[in-house]
């Protein structure tokens, strides 16, 4: 097939719980804790930016949204290396196996989530009492999950809502 892996459902689960379970707002230190235990390794660079297990090529594939008066904004990161090499039948087939998987064991823990898709990108989200979000996003060549802080997840609420109307 090629390069492509996913996370198994297990550790892609315990990824997105390090995150969710831990009280935000989140200051950057609290984020870079969690990072350096799920053993991410910054980069030398810029510590919000980082690599995981699934990185090719030692590349970021992941980052902490900068912080504000409120925290960090948030956090984005890959449940699949990145596939770049055009469309691939049997990738897209893998990617999107995984990405049901992600979603019906996210749906188990919490509740089905909200559909927020668009035309080339699957997108559910689950939006929390404190009123953050999870989204995890599916392309035929990569699954990537953020999470959002309260004031991001309120943004993109706003967004989708003009977006709605607008329509």
């Amino acid at each position: 097939m090629s390069d492509f892996r996913t996370l198994p459902v297990d550790e892609a689960i315990a990824w997105i719980r390090a995150w969710t379970d831990h009280a935000w707002p989140m200051t950057l230190q609290q984020a870079f804790t969690i990072r350096d235990h799920l053993g991410w390794r910054p980069s030398h660079q810029d510590p919000t930016l980082f690599t995981t297990k699934l990185s090719i090529d030692d590349k970021e594939d992941g980052f902490i949204f900068d912080s504000n008066e409120f925290g960090i904004k948030g956090v984005r990161f890959h449940f699949s290396s990145v596939y770049s090499l055009g469309y691939n039948h049997e990738v897209a087939q893998a990617s999107h196996a995984a990405y049901s998987q992600y979603i019906a064991a996210l749906g188990q823990l919490w509740r089905p989530g909200k559909v927020v898709s668009s035309d080339r990108i699957s997108r559910i989200r689950w939006t929390f009492p404190n009123r953050m979000s999870t989204s995890i996003s599916g392309l035929s060549g990569l699954i990537s999950v953020t999470i959002d802080s309260s004031w991001r997840t309120q943004l993109k609420e706003d967004y989708d809502q003009v977006m709605e109307d607008y329509e």
